[in-house]
């Protein structure tokens, strides 16, 4: 090869090395210039991963706070309410909204004292837990109602203010409330465990026919649990709600209403359900024998219930007194007759100065659209508008069992006056139920309301005493007072509301137990409350930690 080849070959090289070192330096000085790009893009990315690990932090630590402030909140409705999830399917632990209404308007302090320690009276049987529920369920409507429970044998200082018939396991039911005259009253009821339930039809009248009541039976025993020991296997509903809420009616009401039954008569119907119904709506009910008992002061109602056997005057006449009241009126007789009565002519004479008469036989209707059954099997539907302030039906039907007729002699007679409450079709009539013999036709009446007047001794003001007679005790038999059908319950109730100006009562209807109560005890109860405390909130923690952690790191 020749030299000049040799510098021609040298001077591509040389200038093939120079390119190569120019295409460097310029990618370098490239480099030098998109770094300061990439590191900006960098630091945004680690300010947004920081701020969304401190969003999270944040809405953790507040969901945190939220969930403690919830459960803290719980916790104080643990304490204070029990809770307990009724699944029964009469609902046995819950309470009619009547008494819900009624217990939310008790403007006055009521306490409740259960003379026992409570797991041992709720241990006794299922009604007594069912009465610790409604109890708990009172005070939860109205905090002005307070429950406690003292065991009387820890605390016999607590029960000396108290009567001797205070024992282990009563309940007392006490408040002061203030009378017509601006003065304070103290009112008690005690409710004992024969109270808190009902007993069946059959145990009922195998106590009649020795002419005791169930209740009057117990406190010749001397004790409610040594009772129930024995005839506890009778018990077919509780009755609790009606014992709470007619206590509390009771106790609330500065002028209460006493109705007395009379007995001794050989009385054809006990009228059980009848009883438990004032009972329920806050009357103070007792009875007393008429051939050896006085009536007493208090005694605003008598009840004289289908006597077997007539009375003698000097009975009659203190039933008279009773009425007259030293001129000052104001009381109330119910007289219920009965087709199984023998001849009552003191009692007939008794009803004439009144101006009422029990008639013969039975009230019967021609058309099948106006009874059930048997044609004395009637239903009544022309009812006076007279005390029926407190019934909800606006076209009442009252179903009228195998009635006597009631008549009114007249329609007014110096200060008496009659009026004509419950009465049959104009295509009625009587009839003997023996020889089925037709003995009167038309229009007859069922219930009849005398009353009888007087002018005040020291003003000009009136004052009345009155006399409701019904022809038949199955009119408010105790099957006849449970039919929901008919309204012969509200109606009767109602009457004897306006008859004695006490306020609208309530009808309970026993409930049976027979399901079983999702309870939860004092374990449950624990564990349940940990879980909202404790647990759940520390899974959330948790959980939010884990999250802000990942999001951290990306």
């Amino acid at each position: 090869m020749s030299k000049i080849d040799e510098n021609k070959v040298s001077a591509e090289n040389s200038e093939l090395l120079a390119d190569v070192v120019a295409e460097e330096k310029e990618k370098e000085a490239k480099q030098k210039q998109d770094k300061p790009k990439k590191q900006k893009k960098s630091h945004e990315g680690g300010m947004k991963k920081f701020k969304h690990g401190a969003q999270a932090t944040i809405l953790t630590i507040v969901f945190f706070v939220f969930l403690v402030l919830v459960n803290v909140v719980a916790t104080k409705l643990f304490e204070r309410y029990p809770i307990t999830i009724d699944l029964t399917e009469e609902s046995i632990y819950s309470i009619s909204d009547e008494s819900e209404d009624y217990i939310k308007g008790i403007d006055m302090d009521v306490k409740i004292t259960v003379c026992a320690n409570e797991n041992d009276f709720t241990a006794l049987s299922s009604y007594t837990q069912q009465a610790n529920e409604v109890m708990k369920t009172y005070s939860k409507y109205n905090n002005r109602i307070t429950y406690q429970y003292m065991d009387i044998n820890a605390n016999p200082d607590f029960y000396k203010d108290y009567t001797d018939d205070v024992d282990q396991y009563d309940i007392i039911v006490e408040t002061n409330p203030v009378g017509n005259d601006g003065k304070e009253i103290k009112r008690t009821k005690v409710i004992g465990l024969v109270d808190l339930v009902e007993f069946n039809d059959e145990l009922t009248e195998m106590f009649s026919q020795y002419g005791v009541s169930v209740e009057q039976y117990a406190a010749q025993i001397g004790n409610d649990l040594t009772f129930l020991s024995y005839y506890g296997n009778y018990i077919e509903s509780s009755s609790a709600e009606q014992a709470f809420t007619s206590a509390i009616m009771a106790v609330t009401d500065p002028e209460p209403v006493t109705i007395t039954f009379l007995e001794g008569r050989e009385e054809l119907n006990q009228l059980s359900y009848f009883k438990t119904l004032l009972d329920a709506n806050g009357y103070t009910v007792n009875s007393i024998n008429i051939t050896t008992d006085e009536i007493s002061d208090d005694t605003d109602v008598l009840v004289i219930s289908a006597p077997k056997v007539d009375y003698l005057p000097e009975e009659l006449d203190k039933v008279d007194k009773f009425l007259l009241n030293d001129g000052k009126m104001g009381k109330q007789l119910i007289y219920v007759a009965d087709t199984g009565q023998s001849d009552t002519p003191n009692i007939d004479e008794f009803l004439k100065e009144y101006g009422l008469e029990i008639g013969r036989g039975v009230v019967c209707e021609t058309y099948s659209a106006n009874h059930v059954t048997q044609n004395y099997y009637t239903i009544a539907t022309d009812i006076s508008e007279d005390f029926t302030q407190d019934m909800t039906s606006s076209d009442p039907a009252l179903l009228m069992l195998g009635s006597r007729p009631v008549k009114a002699l007249y329609e007014e007679d110096g200060m008496i006056k009659t009026f004509n409450y419950v009465n049959s079709t104009d295509d009625a009539y009587t009839m003997d139920i023996q020889s089925q013999e037709v003995l009167e036709k038309g229009k007859q009446s069922y219930i009849v309301l005398a009353s009888k007047a007087a002018f005040g001794v020291e003003n000009d003001d009136t004052y009345y005493s009155n006399v409701l007679a019904i022809g038949s005790a199955n009119i408010i038999d105790d099957r006849v007072l449970a039919y929901d059908q008919y309204q012969n319950r509200e109606y009767i109730l109602s009457v004897l509301n306006g008859m004695t100006g006490k306020t609208k009562g309530i009808t309970i209807t026993p409930k049976v137990i027979s399901g079983n109560l999702f309870d939860i005890n004092d374990s449950q109860k624990s564990r349940l409350k940990w879980t909202f405390i404790l647990i759940i909130p520390g899974i959330v923690l948790i959980t939010g930690l884990v999250i802000w952690i990942r999001r951290k790191n990306k």
